[in-house]
């Protein structure tokens, strides 16, 4: 069944859609920050490297990939199972595998894909800052600093920066995989393959609205902000999860309509 499900993502349009256009937003800001009519001594004391010019801190697309990651993650699969369901396919996939197999590998595969195509932009704008800069040592006071003290791990930041990288993109990579489920999750109730690609980004823009009231850092800001945060992005992480896979295995296993 892995074999199928690799198959039909590569085969799907939006699948390549979506990789196109995290390429565009991901090149667009190394573009037009792109050193030019340089010598190899310019680089001897110019204070940028790829960590201060990754899109997370300066990228001029960084806005609008903040606000369609929730499609991101879940436009590229997590309509698959309203469509199997919509379809019949279900029935002839379930001939051949058990059904809570079958659950489990298409939560599996949607949420990484989910994840994948959620951080695919800032992996390439990353690549793409490395061969435009040096890799030369986080400096805060030497102009390098934009992540303050009070913000998300100054501390990794400027002693370990390519693992602030990794660590940023396994959260972010984490919390597309969530949304991608959160998605999927609705398809065992709701069979409308555009409210299910929607979902998601309601559920982001509802959570945000709900905790600005109340005073707090949104889901938006503390995930792909500088705020300082810890045990909340866990929790967020958690609960989503947890919640999903519950919701979707326990839903999608007592669907007699499979």
């Amino acid at each position: 069944m892995l074999r199928m499900e690799f198959n039909r993502i590569v085969t799907r349009p939006i699948f390549w859609l979506i990789i196109v256009a995290g390429f565009a937003l991901a090149l667009i800001p190394v573009i037009n920050t792109w050193p030019r009519g340089v010598t190899d001594d310019y680089y001897v004391f110019y204070p940028r490297n790829p960590y201060i010019s990754w899109m997370f801190f300066v990228g001029s697309t960084y806005y609008i990939y903040s606000l369609v990651f929730p499609l991101l993650a879940s436009l590229a699969y997590s309509d698959t199972y309203a469509e199997d369901v919509n379809t019949g396919l279900i029935k002839n996939i379930l001939t051949k595998v058990e059904k809570k197999k079958y659950l489990l590998i298409r939560y599996t595969v949607n949420f990484c894909v989910g994840g994948f195509v959620a951080v695919f932009p800032l992996v390439i704008n990353f690549l793409g800052e490395m061969a435009a800069y040096p890799l030369i040592e986080n400096n805060f006071y030497f102009g390098m600093n934009p992540v303050s003290r009070i913000s998300f791990w100054p501390d990794l930041f400027y002693n370990y920066p390519l693992l602030y990288v990794i660590v940023r993109v396994t959260l972010l990579f984490l919390l597309g995989g969530v949304l991608a489920s959160l998605g999927l999750a609705l398809s065992t109730i709701v069979k409308n393959r555009y409210i299910v690609l929607i979902f998601p980004f309601l559920v982001v823009m509802g959570i945000d609205v709900l905790t600005s009231t109340m005073g707090q850092h949104s889901i938006t800001v503390l995930f792909l902000g500088i705020v300082g945060a810890s045990w909340e992005l866990f929790i967020y992480l958690f609960v989503g999860l947890i919640g999903s896979f519950i919701w979707y295995y326990v839903l999608g296993d007592k669907n007699e309509t499979v």
